[in-house]
């Protein structure tokens, strides 16, 4: 529905008209009279009241409502957004000497080097050094270091950091003077945005009647929203015909599924699927990806950082290619020519020693695996 709006100008104009065409003596409207200034505040309440419809407007519908509003909206259906992850790694503590026995208390926070991202320590029953007595880890005499444990204070994917980047004690710990993340932390993840928290809205009633795609993707989505995944029907493990029986190929970005990742899938796709049938759950195939091409560059641009920002990109564009997607040259110019616009040329681009675009089979999805320049 289309609403007419007017802006604060046409408001004015229209007032004024009115009023002109009421007065039967020559009336001053000049902007600074008192009868113009009248118009404009009464203007003004216009505007403020043509915004208030409009924000009813916006906030009684799911296709524009955002944030809160479209929570409360999905509320009413017992739908909830799925909420944001928190990220965990493992952090070295170490201590310059090992005279004596320290102890590291679950719930000590360290944080990254600017500050601004925090960690808590926590408790791991299954650690050799865990003292449940003193809710803490032990360090004995002559023991240097110790690789503990952590998870992010604040969910999202802000808890996602680079390795070597966790180095501040929030406070002292006698007997630890420093630490650090020799690997980069994981598993952070921002609650789910709200055009995808509509898409599933949408999967969600169109799942009800059971046992159809939508249904399916519906019960994938609830595992894992970033999943890509292909549903073949009436095929087996194989991909040879087999009546009632459903493939379905799974990539989360990884080579291959973790254990615990197949079963919630096996057991949110049982729970919709029609009686009588059958599902297979297989990882898809990895196609790896090797990129060459060539550039000119203008003189004032760094080769060495236009290729950086170039490879990884690149990479990620590969990376999120669907399964049994097509990886296409001309696209990898596209991307070049968007990421640098000081690039002067673009030619030779090799897809794994073919200078074609790559199509991936029904049943694989591409890696990328190296990226280089000629």
């Amino acid at each position: 529905m289309n609403i007419p709006t007017r802006t604060f100008t046409d408001i004015i104009r229209d007032m004024c008209a009115a009023v002109t065409a009421s007065a039967s003596n020559l009336i001053d409207i000049s902007v600074g009279s008192v009868l113009r200034a009248i118009i404009e505040a009464n203007a003004a309440i216009v505007l403020w009241v043509q915004w208030l419809v409009l924000l009813t407007l916006q906030t009684t519908r799911a296709a524009t409502s955002t944030g809160a509003d479209l929570d409360s909206w999905m509320a009413d259906f017992s739908f909830s957004r799925l909420p944001a992850a928190v990220a965990s790694g493992m952090v070295t503590f170490s201590r310059y000497s090992g005279s004596i026995e320290a102890f590291v208390p679950a719930g000590t926070v360290v944080k990254t080097q600017d500050g601004s991202i925090s960690f808590t320590v926590a408790a791991e029953s299954t650690n050799s050094a865990w003292q449940q007595a003193s809710n803490s880890y032990s360090l004995p005499a002559g023991v240097m270091s110790i690789d503990l444990p952590v998870v992010a204070t604040s969910a999202g994917l802000s808890g996602n950091v680079l390795a070597e980047t966790i180095t501040l004690l929030a406070s002292a710990v006698p007997g630890i003077d420093y630490v650090n993340n020799s690997t980069e932390t994981s598993g952070g993840q921002d609650s789910e945005s709200d055009p995808a928290f509509r898409t599933r809205f949408a999967n969600f009633f169109a799942a009800r009647p059971r046992a159809t795609p939508d249904a399916i993707a519906y019960a994938i989505s609830l595992v894992g929203p970033d999943i890509n995944y292909v549903v073949l029907d009436n095929v087996d493990s194989l991909g040879n015909p087999q009546l009632g029986n459903m493939l379905i190929i799974v990539d989360d970005g990884s080579d291959t599924l973790p254990n615990a990742l197949l079963s919630s899938l096996a057991f949110a796709v049982n729970s919709v699927r029609a009686i009588g049938t059958s599902f297979s759950i297989q990882p898809a195939q990895v196609v790896p990806v090797q990129v060459s091409l060539s550039i000119v560059c203008s003189a004032e641009t760094v080769l060495s950082t236009a290729q950086n920002a170039l490879q990884s990109e690149i990479q990620d564009y590969i990376s999120s290619r669907p399964i049994g997607g097509m990886v296409s040259i001309s696209r990898i110019s596209q991307i070049v020519y968007q990421t640098e616009p000081k690039i002067i040329n673009v030619s030779n681009i090799i897809l794994n020693n073919q200078s074609t675009d790559l199509v991936a089979p029904p049943r694989s999805s591409f890696r990328p695996q190296s990226v280089s320049f000629t």
